[in-house]
């Protein structure tokens, strides 16, 4: 019994920081488009791009500040907001969405 209400309360917890971190502009993402258009979209150019060869795809990560950057500052990785494609064409978005694949795949993830 204990440890059905501590993993409801751990499982609370973790949606409540996933909320509180979103980046509305996500919103705007559907499956399947490119590159230039997620960048279009989210109406700025990505900060950082991870590109990873596994299970014969090209997988890239693209991650976008949540806040205006100059390209040479330094964002924290959690600061940012990811954006996953394989072969060009997005499969997903946000941490919770990347958390997920990166460990299916056995991608390390940022600390």
């Amino acid at each position: 019994m204990r440890q059905k209400t501590f993993r409801a309360a751990a499982t609370l917890a973790t949606l409540t920081l996933l909320a509180a971190c979103a980046d509305a502009r996500l919103d705007k993402l559907a499956l399947g488009i490119s590159k230039d258009s997620v960048a279009a979209l989210i109406g700025d150019t990505p900060h950082r791009n991870n590109a990873y060869l596994t299970a014969g795809k090209q997988w890239e990560v693209q991650f976008f500040a949540r806040s205006t950057t100059a390209a040479k500052d330094s964002v924290p990785w959690r600061k940012m907001s990811p954006v996953v494609f394989i072969d060009g064409k997005t499969v997903g978005w946000g941490w919770g969405w990347w958390s997920g694949a990166s460990k299916k795949q056995k991608i390390a993830m940022p600390k």
